[in-house]
């Protein structure tokens, strides 16, 4: 069994801020193959649209820089990688 198999994407659940996730974008990566790495693009909780299941889009990061979404080119410390979107 997948770790997608066992969360309930249909539940509501409390996010974390993204501080204490640890959260923050590297600009440096905004153009880059983000399927090599660890960003939040190929990671299980992202979802395309700049969000996180598990993060909230809201709120400063640890640089204390605000942006309102979760940036494909950003990462956490929770950061899980989702198999099917990494390339290797």
């Amino acid at each position: 069994m997948s770790l997608t198999e066992t969360i309930d994407q249909s539940k509501k659940y409390l996010k974390i801020s993204k501080a204490s996730s640890g959260y923050l974008e590297i600009d440096l990566f905004k153009n880059a193959d983000l399927n090599k790495g660890y960003f939040c693009y190929n990671c299980l909780y992202y979802i395309k649209d700049n969000k996180c299941s598990i993060v909230q889009t809201n709120g400063p990061d640890v640089n204390n820089k605000e942006s309102g979404v979760i940036a494909a080119h950003g990462v956490c410390t929770l950061w899980y990688p989702n198999e099917s979107e990494m390339k290797i």
